[in-house]
């Protein structure tokens, strides 16, 4: 029989803030470099490559716009990360089945939309930095 979660129940945060009413999330994606060391004497004339550095990735996020000027409403909160100087902080996606993936990252991008005849969403770019602590 197969498994399979459905993505509700996925979390984020932020630091100590959790990003609410979160529509979907996409990523975080792990990638690794590919390195090309071909030369005058790879056989045959085809490329070769060895594997390079990790890089933990990036998310986005999707989220219902939540404005105003409380500091506890999502969009303040997501905007404040993203002006912010601050050294990146500790980004936590918690799955449904309880795996984690944590690493520190900061805020990339902010974006609106605002279709006449439905909700305003926001998709938020986050950027992962370093190893990631991963627990699946």
């Amino acid at each position: 029989m197969t498994t399979a979660y459905l993505g509700h129940s996925a979390t984020l945060s932020i630091g100590t803030n959790a990003v609410g009413q979160i529509t979907n999330i996409s990523g975080p994606n792990l990638t690794r470099d590919s390195i090309d060391v071909s030369n005058m004497g790879s056989t045959e004339g085809w490329k070769e490559h060895i594997p390079g550095m990790l890089d933990a990735g990036e998310c986005t996020v999707d989220v219902i716009y939540d404005g105003g000027s409380a500091a506890t409403h999502v969009s303040t909160i997501l905007h404040a990360q993203l002006v912010s100087t601050a050294a990146p902080g500790t980004i936590t996606v918690t799955f449904p089945d309880s795996g984690t993936w944590a690493a520190s990252g900061f805020v990339t991008s902010l974006g609106h939309t605002m279709p006449a005849g439905d909700k305003v969403t926001q998709s938020v770019g986050l950027k992962f930095t370093g190893k990631p602590t991963v627990s699946y």
